[in-house]
C-alpha cells in the first residue's frame, strides 16, 4: 500500500510523515525546477507555474535531458530521460532534481529525482518519481511505468504505477528506486555515455511511458493495460498479459491466514496458476494457509500471480526468503530470481545467524524444497565461510540448521566447493500469457457463457474479460450473444481463436497461424469492444503491413472510425491471396 507526506517547501525541507515499502506519494506545490536543489525560499515574484530562468537539468547538447521517443495514443507517449551522472552525483549535496517539464494529454510532467537512506541498513537509494507540475480540479488520472535502462534489458528496472494527482506537485513513484551504488557501478550496465560536442558525457537513463486516463460515464477509471511501444530501449520479448491485482469483482474462493482474515480470488486464475494449492486442500472455496504465512508475503506473491510484476523498493530479507520460497515451489522462476537479487546485499556477516534462526526462514532452509545446493543456501554459505572466524564464536552459530551445518562443515574441511549460484536449467518459467492461453482452451471454472452468432458457445471468465475488453462491463448476467448478422458472421474457429489471442495479450501462437479472418475480427473487436491491449491491434496491423494487405483491409473498414462494418469473404479471400 502507499501512504503520503506532504512537503513544506517555504524552506524547502522534506517533513515525513509516513513512508512505504514500495511507492511514494507526496503533495507539493510547484515551486520552479530548482527551488528544492538551492533550498532557497519561495520568491513571491516567481510565477507560481511558469518558467524559471535557470533551467535545473542542463542542455548539454542534442539527446541529454528530456526527449519525445515515440506518441502511442492520443493520451499516451512514452519519454526518455537522459540525466548526467554529475547530477545524480550532486544528489549528495543538494535534495533534489528535476528534469525538464514535457506534456501529455496537455497536462505538464517532470521527473523528480532524490537520494535516500534506507535507516534500517544504512543503505543508499536512488528514489525517482513522476510529478505532475499543474492540473485542474479533481486531479489527473495515470497509469504509467518508470524503466532504469541497463545495457542488458534483463536487468533493467522497471515499476508500473496506477496513481491519481490530486493536485499540482503531486508526485508518486518509489522512495527506494534502485540502489545507489549498483546504479554508479560501471560495470553493471546502467552507465551509458555520449559525445556532445566533442565532451563525453556519461548518464542513466530513465523511460517514462504515460497514459493519462479519462473516467467513464458513471465516473469510474478502467486502466486497462499500457500499450507496448515500438521505440523503446527496454523492449523485451515478453508479452503484457497483466491482470488488475487487487481485484474484488467476481471473487470465488479465499485464501485463510492463521489471523482468520481472508484474502479473495479467483479459482479460474489460481488453479491455471497455482494448482497445487488445490491439491493441498479438500475444498476449492477455501485455501487455508500455513500458520506462518505472512500476509505482506501474500499479498506479494498473489501481485506476481495475476501481474507478473516482481516486489521493487524496500523489503526486509525475511519477506524476500519467504516470498522466494512460495515462487520455487509453484515454478515462477522469474520471481523467485528476483527474490533473491535483491535478498543477497541485505544478509551480512552482522544478521546472517540472526536469519537462519529465525523461525520463518529456518522453515525455508529446512523444506523439501531447499536442497544443500539450492541458490539461497548457496547465499547463506557464502556469507558463513567469508565471516567464519568470528561467527564461529557466536553462540546462535550452534543453531545451524543440520542440512546447511554439514555442507558448512564440508567447505571449510575443503570437502566440498562453494559452487555458482545458479537455477536448475530444467524448470521452466511459468509465464501469465501461456497460462491464461491454457485457460481459455479449457473454460474451466468459468462463469460467462459466449454465444456465438452460428449458436455454438464458448466459455469465458469475467475477470479476464473485463480486465481485456472494456465494453465487456455491459455482458450481464452469465451469458452474451454476439447478433446472428452478417457483419460478425465469422466462422467459430475464428473467434475461439481471437479469445485465446485476448487472454494470452499475442495475437502470435505457438501452434495456430494467423489467418485474415483473425487479423479483420481482432480489429472489429478491438473497435466495438475497445480493447485495452493495444498490442493486439499493433499485431495485425504489422502483420497486414508485410504482406502487403493493409489495403484490402482498409477497404473493410470505415476510413473514419475503423470501425469494420461488413465482413466480405471475397475480400477475406483476395487478401489470404495478396503478396
Amino acid at each position: 500500500s502507499s501512504y503520503s507526506f506532504c512537503t513544506l517547501l517555504a524552506n524547502a525541507q522534506i517533513k515525513a510523515a509516513k513512508i512505504s515499502r514500495n511507492s511514494y506519494h507526496m503533495d507539493t506545490p510547484h515551486l520552479g525546477r530548482h527551488s528544492m536543489e538551492t533550498g532557497a525560499a519561495f520568491s513571491p515574484y516567481q510565477s507560481l507555474y511558469g518558467s524559471p530562468s535557470r533551467m535545473q537539468m542542463k542542455h548539454l547538447g542534442e539527446g541529454i535531458g528530456m526527449t519525445l521517443l515515440e506518441e502511442l495514443e492520443p493520451k499516451c507517449s512514452l519519454w526518455k530521460y537522459r540525466a548526467p551522472l554529475s547530477e545524480v552525483r550532486e544528489l549528495d549535496t543538494v535534495n533534489s532534481k528535476y528534469s525538464d517539464e514535457f506534456m501529455v494529454a496537455g497536462v505538464p510532467w517532470r521527473m523528480h529525482l532524490q537520494q535516500r537512506t534506507d535507516q534500517q541498513n544504512g543503505v543508499v537509494y536512488l528514489a525517482v518519481h513522476l510529478q505532475c507540475v499543474h492540473t485542474g480540479a479533481g486531479g489527473t488520472y495515470g497509469h504509467f511505468k518508470i524503466t532504469i535502462l541497463n545495457r542488458d534489458s534483463e536487468k533493467s528496472k522497471g515499476k508500473n504505477f496506477h496513481c491519481h494527482f490530486k493536485k499540482p506537485g503531486s508526485a508518486w513513484g518509489l522512495h527506494h528506486f534502485i540502489q545507489l551504488e549498483r546504479l554508479l557501478n560501471s560495470d553493471v550496465g546502467f552507465i551509458e555515455r555520449y559525445e556532445v560536442n566533442g565532451e563525453v558525457i556519461p548518464c542513466i537513463q530513465i523511460e517514462i511511458l504515460l497514459k493519462v486516463i479519462d473516467p467513464g460515464v458513471d465516473g469510474t477509471y478502467v486502466f486497462g493495460q499500457l500499450p507496448k511501444p515500438t521505440k523503446s530501449t527496454h523492449h523485451k520479448s515478453t508479452i503484457n498479459a497483466s491482470l488488475a491485482w487487487p481485484e474484488q469483482e467476481f471473487t470465488d474462493m479465499s485464501f485463510v491466514l492463521s489471523s482468520g482474515e481472508a484474502i479473495r480470488a479467483h479459482k479460474c486464475i489460481i488453479a491455471s496458476r497455482c494448482p497445487k494449492f488445490f491439491e493441498y486442500n479438500n475444498t476449492e472455496d477455501t485455501v487455508t494457509l500455513s500458520e506462518r504465512m505472512n500476509k505482506t508475503v501474500f499479498d506479494l506473491f498473489l501481485r506476481y500471480v495475476y501481474s507478473e510484476e516482481t516486489p521493487e523498493g524496500r523489503l526486509d530479507p525475511e519477506t524476500l526468503i519467504e516470498l522466494y520460497q512460495l515462487a520455487a515451489e509453484h515454478s515462477f522462476v522469474n520471481l523467485a530470481k528476483k527474490c533473491l537479487e535483491l535478498c543477497q546485499p541485505l544478509i551480512t556477516g552482522k544478521n546472517v545467524l540472526q536469519l537462519i534462526t529465525c523461525d520463518s526462514v529456518m522453515d525455508v532452509i529446512n523444506s523439501s524444497e531447499t536442497t544443500a545446493d539450492s541458490p539461497l543456501q548457496l547465499i547463506f554459505l557464502r556469507v558463513l565461510t567469508t565471516n567464519y572466524d568470528e561467527l564461529i564464536q557466536d553462540t546462535r552459530f550452534d543453531d545451524i540448521p543440520g542440512k546447511l551445518n554439514r555442507k558448512l562443515s564440508l567447505i571449510m574441511r575443503s570437502k566440498a566447493d562453494l559452487g555458482e549460484i545458479s537455477f536448475n536449467p530444467n524448470v521452466q518459467e511459468r509465464t501469465l500469457s501461456q497460462d491464461l492461453n491454457n485457460l481459455s482452451k479449457t473454460g474451466a471454472y468459468s462463469d460467462m457463457e459466449v454465444i456465438l452468432p452460428r449458436g455454438s458457445s464458448i466459455q469465458l471468465h469475467k475477470v479476464v474479460l473485463r480486465n481485456r475488453a472494456q465494453q465487456t462491463q455491459h455482458w450481464e448476467g452469465s451469458s452474451y450473444q454476439f447478433p446472428n448478422e452478417e457483419q460478425y458472421a465469422f466462422s467459430d474457429e475464428t473467434y475461439v481463436a481471437f479469445f485465446e489471442a485476448l487472454y494470452r495479450g499475442s495475437i502470435e501462437s505457438e501452434k495456430e497461424p494467423i489467418t485474415p479472418e483473425l487479423i479483420t475480427l481482432t480489429l472489429k473487436m478491438d473497435s466495438e469492444l475497445e480493447l485495452t491491449n493495444q498490442d493486439l491491434k499493433k499485431e495485425c496491423e504489422a502483420w497486414a503491413d508485410k504482406r502487403g494487405k493493409v489495403e484490402f483491409i482498409k477497404k473493410i473498414t470505415h476510413p473514419a472510425s475503423g470501425r469494420v462494418v461488413s465482413v466480405d469473404k471475397k475480400l477475406i479471400e483476395k487478401i489470404a491471396q495478396a503478396e
